[in-house]
């Protein structure tokens, strides 16, 4: 079908009039969505996709054919996509199942946003659920058994779900690789060649690279989001729980990407790339992509002192810490110690095992054992890290690697290596 000039000026009207309304009835929402340009492309295969920070792109062809509260479902999950991160935390899950798990914990949140003042019962958004022609009817992704669970846990089922098919069927989904043009800032066509559409019914997840300052803007974004809505006498919805899950609204105090770009610079004193350290971001679709050598560090190891002298608020504030290093490094390795060492967990159950809060110990602190465990298994680390108070028991020697401590604001003398303090907690 083609739509004249003013059929996709009268549908941009439409899209920023819904804006507008989502605004007026949930500012954190609203807010979010006029940050970002509302862009028509013709030739996009579903209802819109997005950038994750600058730009929500709609095919009016397919989205005029839905009503009002249908078309709020479509921008309010774009904008989910953009308050998650969705894109970023992808790591290297594989992307048809992570698009799946996305999708399926936005929609939940998008099918709950109620009428501001109405019954609880009593949706403000529709899902967007029609037959278009030439394409077929938009089967979109909803399980109520999902409700509650964050897209990491999700995942973890489709992907058990997955293996249990042993490859019968793709979740009942089809998904295919497709290629499309898209509007870029000055209006000129953008190819986007090989994208992967996991037919979710609503949208095309981007393949996305966020940089240090791209994430801080997001992050920056998401708490003025949350002061138009207290502005606002805590009009609409907030997903808070959610963001404070995810470490959105509380994001980690210390510049890890800057500081891991100044030690692999001083590790590594050339600027090259390599295909013996690929780009792990890019695995996931079957793509071997050279990694550059100074991009991330190599391996890190951390050791995270539960000792009796840190207590549980410590605790939290610097495993928040691990979180947020996940994506900035190729390899990590986790030592939780006290006296003795009490658990070491590897790069690919760190995840879960942080998501599940298990943090054992609670005895006297002695570093001796993690530096030991450390040269017992040659693990040669260009980068150690060690969140503790430093209220320890050292190795005569410091070893030959990089240290660098991490403590909370009262903390004792460190023996060697660079010491950051994680700012004091303001009432």
């Amino acid at each position: 079908m083609t739509l004249s000039d003013a059929d996709i000026q009268a549908e941009l009207e439409r899209l920023s009039a819904l804006r507008m309304q989502m605004l007026e009835m949930h500012p954190f929402w609203g807010y979010l969505l006029l940050q970002v340009k509302l862009v028509p492309a013709l030739d996009l295969h579903r209802f819109s996709a997005t950038d994750c920070l600058r730009h929500i792109w709609f095919n009016p062809v397919q989205t005029r054919l839905l009503n009002a509260a249908q078309l709020g479902f479509v921008l309010a999950h774009e904008i989910c996509h953009q308050v998650f991160a969705t894109q970023e935390r992808a790591g290297d899950r594989d992307a048809f199942l992570w698009n799946l798990a996305t999708d399926y914990a936005i929609n939940l949140i998008v099918a709950d946003i109620t009428v501001p003042g109405g019954k609880e019962w009593e949706k403000l958004y529709v899902i967007p659920e029609i037959v278009i022609p030439g394409y077929g009817k938009s089967s979109v992704l909803l399980e109520e058994n999902f409700r509650g669970m964050i897209a990491e846990t999700i995942y973890e089922h489709l992907r058990l779900v997955e293996e249990e098919e042993a490859g019968e069927g793709h979740l009942g989904r089809a998904p295919q690789m497709v290629s499309f043009q898209l509007p870029d800032q000055q209006g000129a066509p953008r190819q986007m060649p090989n994208i992967l559409d996991h037919q979710g019914g609503i949208d095309i997840h981007l393949p996305l690279d966020f940089t240090v300052d791209m994430r801080e803007t997001l992050q920056a974004r998401i708490r003025d989001a949350v002061g138009a809505w207290s502005a606002s006498d805590h009009r609409g919805d907030l997903p808070g729980d959610l963001l404070l899950q995810l470490g959105l609204l509380n994001p980690p105090q210390i510049p890890w990407q800057r500081l891991f770009h100044r030690f692999a610079d001083a590790a590594v004193a050339r600027d090259d790339y390599s295909l013996a350290r690929p780009n792990r971001r890019y695995q996931a679709m079957d793509l071997i992509v050279p990694g550059r050598y100074q991009e991330t560090l190599n391996r890190v190891v951390i050791a995270l002192d539960t000792s009796a002298s840190m207590d549980e608020e410590e605790l939290c504030d610097v495993a928040s810490e691990i979180v947020d290093m996940m994506t900035l490094v190729d390899d990590i390795t986790l030592i939780i110690a006290d006296a003795e060492i009490q658990e070491v967990v590897p790069f690919e159950g760190l995840e879960s095992f942080l998501r599940a809060g298990r943090l054992t110990g609670g005895g006297g602190t002695d570093h001796v054992c993690v530096f030991d465990y450390i040269a017992e298994h040659r693990l040669n680390p260009s980068l150690f890290i060690g969140l503790t108070d430093l209220g320890s028991c050292f190795p005569e020697q410091k070893p030959p690697y990089p240290v660098l401590w991490v403590t909370p604001p009262r903390h004792a003398e460190a023996p060697w290596g660079q010491v950051i303090a994680l700012p004091p907690k303001t009432d």
